[in-house]
C-alpha cells in the first residue's frame, strides 16, 4: 500500500514537473502603435497598442499586465495596466490597447529637437497563468513617434484648455501726429505647457469700425524655455490719421474706442518654424476732445 501511494505521489510529481516544463512564458512581441491623443495644459494621453503572443498549444490566462513609459534617462513618466484578466487563445497573437496619462512638461522634453520625434522606453511586467502555474514575463523596447503634427497645432493657437495664452493688458496712444500716430498694445504670453521656443513677431493690420488705420507688429522678440510660465511684451502700432478715424467713432465721446487686429504669429520651436493667423480686440481708453485741443 505504502509503494502504491510513493507510486502516485511520483506520477503526479512527474506530471506537474512535466507540465510546469511544457509551459511557455507569454511574450510582448512588440509596441504596435502608438497615438498622441491629447495634449492638454497639465496632461496629456496617449493611446498604445501591444502584440501579446501565447506560444503554448493551450489556451491560457493573462492575468496580469502592467505597462510604463520612460523617457530617455529612464525616469517614469506614464503608468498604464490591464483592466481585467483575460484569455489567450493557443498559439495566438491579440492586440491590447492602452490609454496613457502623462504629464505634459516631461512629455514636451521628450521631444527630440533634431528630428522632433518624442523618444521614450515602453517597459512591461506581465504574468500568465495555466493549469495553477504562473510565470511572469518582461519587455522593454525604444520607441519614436512623429508629433511635429501636433506640436504645429498646439504652438501657434496660443491657446490651452480653452483659455487664451495672449492676454492684452493696455493700449495707449505713444505719440500723436498729424499725419500718423504710434499706439501701443502691451500684453502677456503664457507657457502653461513648458516649451522652449521664440515668439519672432507678429506683422499685422488695426481696424477701427471695420476700416484698416494701420499697420505694426512685436516690439521686441520674446523667447521662453521650459521654466519661464510667462512674459510681458508690446505690439507698437503707426497709425495713419488719427484725428479723422477718431472723429468719426461715437465711441471716442465715451472715452474709449474699441479696434481689431488681424495678423499672424511667427514662432521658432524646437528647430521648426511655425506661423498661424490669430487675432484679437482691445480699446483706446482717449477721448477725441483730447485729441482735437492738442
Amino acid at each position: 500500500m505504502l509503494k502504491k501511494m510513493s507510486f502516485i505521489l511520483l506520477l503526479i510529481s512527474v506530471c506537474l514537473g512535466g507540465c510546469r516544463f511544457s509551459f511557455k512564458t507569454p511574450q510582448i512581441r512588440k509596441v504596435q502603435d502608438v497615438q498622441v491623443q491629447s495634449i492638454s495644459v497639465d496632461h496629456s494621453s496617449m493611446k498604445l497598442s501591444i502584440i501579446v503572443h501565447n506560444p503554448n498549444s493551450y489556451q491560457i490566462r493573462l492575468s496580469k499586465l502592467e505597462l510604463t513609459l520612460l523617457d530617455m534617462n529612464r525616469e517614469r513618466v506614464g503608468r498604464a495596466s490591464l483592466g481585467k484578466e483575460l484569455d489567450l487563445p493557443a498559439k495566438k497573437s491579440i492586440n491590447l490597447d492602452f490609454d496613457v496619462n502623462i504629464q505634459t512638461r516631461p512629455m514636451i522634453r521628450m521631444v527630440s529637437s533634431i528630428n522632433h520625434d518624442l523618444q521614450f522606453f515602453v517597459a512591461a511586467k506581465g504574468e500568465g497563468r495555466a493549469m495553477g502555474i504562473s510565470k511572469r514575463f518582461d519587455f522593454e523596447e525604444p520607441y519614436s513617434l512623429p508629433v511635429k503634427e501636433h506640436l504645429t497645432k498646439v504652438i501657434p493657437s496660443l491657446s490651452a484648455s480653452g483659455q487664451e495664452l495672449f492676454k492684452l493688458t493696455r493700449t495707449y496712444v505713444d505719440d500723436y501726429g498729424l499725419s500718423k500716430s504710434i499706439l501701443n498694445a502691451d500684453f502677456i504670453l503664457l507657457n502653461p505647457y513648458g516649451f522652449r521656443f521664440n515668439l519672432k513677431g507678429f506683422p499685422a493690420e488695426i481696424f477701427i469700425d471695420g476700416k484698416k488705420v494701420g499697420t505694426g507688429n512685436l516690439k521686441t522678440q520674446l523667447g521662453f524655455t521650459e521654466n519661464v510660465f510667462y512674459k510681458d511684451g508690446s505690439m507698437v502700432f503707426e497709425l495713419s490719421n488719427l484725428k479723422s478715424v477718431f472723429g468719426a467713432v461715437k465711441g471716442a465721446f465715451k472715452g474709449e474706442v474699441k479696434y481689431q487686429v488681424k495678423g499672424k504669429i511667427l514662432i521658432d520651436a524646437m528647430g521648426m518654424e511655425l506661423s498661424a493667423p490669430y487675432e484679437y480686440r482691445g480699446a483706446i481708453p482717449i477721448s477725441v476732445w483730447d485729441l482735437l485741443l492738442k
